[in-house]
């Protein structure tokens, strides 16, 4: 005699299975976040769609004149805090080599060749944010950026004579992974200060999203249905 619970299920987790494995282990997805914004990006996380982790940043800060009062590149808290920093001279229009890296519970953050490290974080993490900023005759690049060795657009911000922020966000990704590339920063003039010369990458996560079942899979539920109802009338019947 035909088990119809067990047939049932059977099909119906062939049919999920074939839906749910991933084509490529390392996938990931790059969202066009083409005009967001420093308040959009902070509504995220005040509404929970997006929590911080750890970020990894640099900045002109005094541009390494006058000791560690002014940072130039470091790993931080959510709130800005910082675990670990160093000072930088940067060029005018040079570009300087970065990788962070994440293992889970290590954070490798290297600019040019200064290492930064921090075992303060650690868990999973979904999301990436890499953010640019640019004020008053000057310019952040991000270019030749490479995810787990994979290519993803560039990011740039110019700021002529007001500020310009842009966003560029990684998704449903895994630790751990890399993240390289260059960053240049450029200016005309006098030097910005601080971070009105600066990129950051905020590594976190977002909500789970409730997953809508394809049209294959409702196909094949239904048929597993209609075959159960099939079979009952088949046994009554006899």
């Amino acid at each position: 005699m035909i088990n119809l619970r067990s047939a049932f299920f059977t099909l119906a987790v062939v049919s999920l299975g074939a839906v749910c494995v991933p084509k490529e282990a390392n996938a990931f997805t790059v969202v066009d976040r083409t005009g967001f914004t420093d308040t959009e990006f902070n509504q995220l996380r005040t509404d929970g769609l997006f929590t911080e982790l750890f970020v990894a940043e640099s900045r002109i800060g005094n541009n390494g004149f006058g000791g560690n009062n002014e940072r130039e590149f470091g790993i931080n808290t959510d709130t800005g805090a910082n675990v670990a920093f160093g000072d930088r001279i940067w060029e005018n229009g040079g570009l300087v080599d970065f990788t962070l890296q994440y293992t889970g519970s290590l954070v490798n953050y290297i600019v040019g060749d200064r290492l930064l490290s921090s075992s303060a974080f650690s868990g999973p993490i979904t999301d990436i944010f890499l953010r640019t900023r640019a004020v008053n005759n000057s310019t952040m690049a991000l270019s030749d950026l490479l995810f787990n060795g994979q290519a993803i657009s560039n990011l740039l911000s110019s700021g002529l004579d007001s500020t310009d922020v842009d966003y560029l966000q990684i998704s449903n990704i895994t630790t751990p992974f890399t993240l390289t590339g260059k960053s240049l920063m450029s200016w005309t003039g006098t030097a910005p200060s601080r971070s009105n010369l600066a990129y950051q990458i905020k590594v976190g996560t977002t909500p789970p999203v409730e997953s809508v079942p394809e049209p294959g899979m409702v196909g094949a539920l239904f048929a597993a249905g209609v075959l159960s109802v099939g079979l009952k009338k088949k046994q009554t019947a006899a």
